[in-house]
């Protein structure tokens, strides 16, 4: 358990890359009257109405073009394949079950009979087929996600296959509403795409149907309950309010003072919220922070294509110091880049560099470098990445190591200064994620921005090949082999994970976060 200050226990748990930031979670606040008000139930026994405050408005209603990190906009009404639960368990959602082939390269669904979506069309195997494939296309942002389908058969009405060209671990993730495409689209929304805006009534089959005529795109979505819907005890209101509150004290305030149930925490309020005696806490240490050491075959800084040398840049940081300073008691230090609840960690690679500049400088005389040598270093002044980067320089400096920083201003100059090999090291703010996922993006020679030089390690990649290949029963195993491997050869220099919290009132439930999914769901919350 996490403690916070007050002496409350924290929650913990587990969500999408937050690839380039810090902290990207959906703010989520409930209404409602004065501190002692509670909604009273509606005569079908849903509470009449939850409203969230979100912390940005909506990119738009198709969950094939919404970025992820606002997804609950399309999930309210857009109904998943497979359910990515709190936890990180799957559940059936659309699909009732679901069978994995040897070697991770298909998966077969078994849908649901008699699911309507919110027009009353029927979700069958050819109205899936059909979402898939437009979320697989050029026009879908989202299609990365279906990268390696191959192909998609149809065994009867309510059964079909999906085969992959490459094997994957994650097919029920590809399946669920994480990333995207597992939300699927009605046949008369497909054939008017267009139309899936802010302006316009949702085309899914959710348990909410997004209602335009009751909206205010940039203030506030309204969704009611879907009448169609087919597990009503999965309703849990008769309208849900999406309410757009970006500044993080306005949403602390209205939930101290019982205007909302629920809102998404900030370092800034933290402190303020742990000493309120009307406001609780859950937060997880999710995102890790520090350096990503992308020149490993020492192309422009001949030293760092020694692991002896990147080993001693890890034993030289003070961990524990840098994330209290920066942190206080909502951090959490490590040297790995795979969290606590993900299928990567364990104990060992989260400590495995302890502070020992004496060890570190030790290192540097059997690489050759007793006299240190410079490191030129990208940051960038946002998200906090430029505070780490500034509390690494003396320490590195303490064993010859002159860092020496340019830093960026906005996201694309620091993605091109990640990628344009004029930096050995990159400060980085990853969101932990399953391995494979994390993998994708960080050790493929082909990943960009987050292996800049492009290092093809063949022993990465047969790590990371035995992942791709491995049995469920298997699959936390040759995870945990990949991260270890890449911590023991100092790939990156992780310093602190920095939290995502989430406060809310007594009453509420749902709001947990815990081992497996760094998000809550608003489909998850509900009122005692």
């Amino acid at each position: 358990m996490f403690t916070i200050p007050r002496g409350r226990p924290g929650r913990r748990s587990w969500a999408t890359v937050l690839a380039l930031t810090t902290v990207t979670a959906l703010a989520l606040s409930g209404c409602a009257g004065d501190s002692d008000d509670q909604p009273t139930q509606s005569s079908g026994g849903r509470a009449p109405l939850l409203t969230f405050a979100v912390s940005a408005p909506a990119t738009g209603m198709n969950p094939t073009t919404v970025n992820t990190a606002f997804a609950s906009y399309a999930l309210a009404a857009y109904e998943p394949l497979v359910y990515f639960g709190p936890g990180g368990v799957y559940q059936p959602a659309l699909a009732e079950s679901w069978e994995i082939a040897e070697g991770n390269t298909a998966i077969s669904l078994r849908l649901r009979s008699g699911v309507t979506f919110a027009d009353g069309s029927p979700v069958d195997a050819a109205a899936v087929k059909a979402s898939l494939e437009y979320c697989g296309s050029s026009a879908s942002i989202n299609a990365l996600a279906l990268r390696d389908l191959d192909s998609i058969e149809l065994t009867d009405d309510l059964s079909l296959t999906l085969r992959l060209k490459q094997a994957n671990p994650l097919l029920l993730n590809m399946v669920s509403q994480e990333l995207g495409c597992g939300m699927i689209i009605s046949p008369a929304g497909l054939a008017q795409i267009d139309d899936l805006t802010v302006d316009s009534p949702s085309a899914g089959a959710g348990a909410y149907v997004y209602d335009p005529q009751q909206s205010v795109p940039g203030d506030t979505y309204t969704y009611t309950a879907n009448p169609r819907y087919y597990d009503p005890s999965k309703q849990h209101f008769d309208k849900l309010v999406l309410k757009v509150m970006m500044e993080p004290q306005a949403a602390l305030n209205a939930l101290t003072t019982g205007q909302v149930d629920v809102a998404t925490g900030s370092l800034a309020t933290a402190q303020q919220a742990a000493q309120s005696q009307s406001v609780e806490m859950s937060w997880i240490p999710v995102v890790w922070a520090g350096l990503n050491l992308i020149d490993r075959d020492g192309a422009l800084t001949p030293a760092m294509g020694d692991v002896r040398v990147r080993q001693a840049i890890n034993y030289a940081i003070n961990r524990e110091a840098i994330t209290q300073a920066i942190l206080g008691d909502f951090g959490v230090p490590t040297s790995s880049p795979a969290a606590e609840g993900y299928d990567g960690w364990t104990a060992q690679a989260a400590s495995y560099y302890s502070y020992d500049p004496t060890k570190a400088k030790a290192l540097l005389v059997e690489a050759g470098y007793p006299d240190g040598f410079e490191l030129p270093v990208a940051t960038v002044a946002w998200g906090g990445l430029d505070v780490v980067t500034t509390a690494l320089t003396p320490m590195l400096a303490e064993i010859g190591i002159t860092m020496v920083v340019n830093t960026t201003t906005d996201e694309k100059a620091y993605a091109d200064a990640a990628t344009n090999r004029q930096a050995s090291a990159v400060a980085v703010g990853y969101g932990s994620l399953p391995m494979f996922r994390m993998a994708t993006d960080l050790v493929l020679p082909e990943a960009r921005p987050f292996n800049g030089f492009g290092t093809d390690d063949p022993e990465a990649m047969a790590l990371l090949q035995e992942l791709r290949l491995a049995a469920p029963e298997q699959s936390a195993e040759r995870a945990q082999a990949l991260n270890t491997y890449l911590v023991e050869q100092a790939w990156f220099a992780p310093v602190m994970f920095t939290p995502i919290l989430i406060y809310y009132r007594d009453g509420v439930t749902g709001v947990d976060l815990t081992g497996g999914r760094q998000t809550v769901s608003i489909l998850d919350v509900a009122l005692k």
